[in-house]
């Protein structure tokens, strides 16, 4: 079976390096096996160089949400001990996951064949010239750690081989969704919180009994508004919110289907019992909010549409990760001392002294937009994965300033 190309991003992301990386690690033998899968070894170098790129993405990603300077987060604790299980620290959560996300990406290279999924020549070209670059722009750095040219490879090879996979595997999928399944209705509703939550202690407490009196008055003035205005089923009700009060009140559309568990049930209630265009006669209280509710459209045809390839998109996911599941759980895997001692801890952070880019456009053969991506930040790198999605990644200009944190092994013995 063949999948027509389609064009993929191919981003590659190099650091210069500054500082002695892993100091005082001691030799490190990156040939030795650090996993088994179904009799397939996999050497140190290969699984310390993708372990070290989830180091430094997840490092990216909480700097990107504004966490400051994250360098000591590894060694906090992310688990107490229980009766059943011991301490274990963010560091050690993240090594579970990737090595769960390294034998998934093993396992469906190892079942690539029964989906005639392979890498097109012209990608296997930029993923070599990607693999050396990396190298030569990090040879110090990977050197300690026991990587090479072509642990960089394999790891781009298992990302590449993981993001093809998908659409064969799902293929099977069934995409018959009923009208009764996928129909949605669409709302427009405000409301305003009966409590408040000290940032300090997350602790909430009821608004006082005047506190909550006002705020009711203010959705119903903006009820009231609405209802005497020449259209009340296209009054700019987010709009009136605002001007009332941009504080308090917060006004939205919102659409849901039959099964929907988030609204809260007093406001489902009261929506499904209006027509088009029709408002709610009344403030509705749910406990911690009031709201006021304006049936947009009993039917509403987008939404529905939306909703529908939801569906679809979630029963691909589910049907892949059932597959993916068996294979893993009917796998054999054996965690050699190389691997186990691993640890991933803020005691061998360095910093980046400076960092650049360089793209290329890339093909695949499938019908899923995918990229493969190399990074090497802080020294630590490996390829990025997925569980249950296409791998993806930007392309083009990307930079960082510094970061901390990085995966240290004594020795390989």
């Amino acid at each position: 079976m063949k999948y027509r190309n389609k064009a993929l991003a191919a981003g590659l992301l190099t650091m210069c390096l500054a500082g002695s990386m892993l100091a005082g690690c001691g030799s490190v033998d990156g040939s030795a096996t650090a996993m088994v899968v179904n009799d397939e070894k996999i050497n140190l170098g290969t699984a310390a160089f993708y372990l070290n790129y989830q180091v430094a993405e997840t490092t990216s990603l909480l700097t990107s949400y504004g966490m400051g300077t994250v360098g000591n987060i590894w060694d906090n604790v992310y688990q107490v001990a229980t009766s059943s299980a011991e301490e274990q620290t963010y560091g050690d959560n993240l090594k579970e996951t990737s090595q769960k996300n390294l034998i998934q990406a093993i396992v469906l290279r190892q079942h690539a064949d029964e989906y005639q999924v392979t890498i097109p020549d012209d990608l296997q070209t930029k993923i070599d010239d990607a693999a050396s670059y990396t190298y030569s722009h990090n040879q110090d750095a990977l050197d300690a750690m026991g990587t090479t040219e072509d642990d960089i490879k394999t790891c781009l090879e298992l990302s590449t081989i993981q993001s093809l996979m998908y659409d064969p595997m799902v293929a099977d999928t069934d995409k018959n969704v009923s009208d009764d399944e996928a129909a949605e209705s669409t709302i427009t509703y405000a409301r305003t919180a009966l409590t408040t939550t000290d940032s300090s202690t997350m602790t909430k407490s009821e608004k006082s009994d005047d506190e909550k009196k006002q705020l009711h008055d203010e959705l119903q003035e903006l009820l009231d508004m609405t209802n005497q205005s020449d259209d009340p089923a296209s009054y700019d009700m987010k709009t009136a919110a605002s001007n009332l009060d941009s504080t308090n009140i917060a006004c939205t559309t919102y659409s849901f289907d039959k099964d929907d568990d988030v609204m809260p049930s007093e406001v489902l209630d009261a929506a499904r019992s209006l027509s088009d265009g029709q408002l709610y006669d009344g403030v509705i209280d749910t406990g911690d909010y009031y709201y006021i509710v304006r049936m947009d459209k009993v039917h509403d045809d987008e939404a529905t549409e939306n909703n529908r390839q939801t569906i679809i998109s979630q029963r691909e996911q589910d049907n892949y990760q059932s597959k993916l599941d068996d294979w893993v759980n009917a796998s054999t895997v054996t965690l050699e001392k190389p691997w186990t001692k691993l640890v991933v801890s803020d005691k061998n952070g360095y910093n980046v002294k400076a960092a650049t880019t360089s793209a290329s456009g890339s093909e695949a053969v499938s019908s899923t937009s995918a990229s493969t991506s190399v990074s090497s930040t802080s020294g630590s790198a490996s390829t990025s994965s997925t569980s249950g999605t296409s791998a993806s990644s930007s392309a083009g200009s990307t930079s960082a300033s510094s970061t901390a944190g990085s995966v240290s092994a004594s020795s390989a013995e």
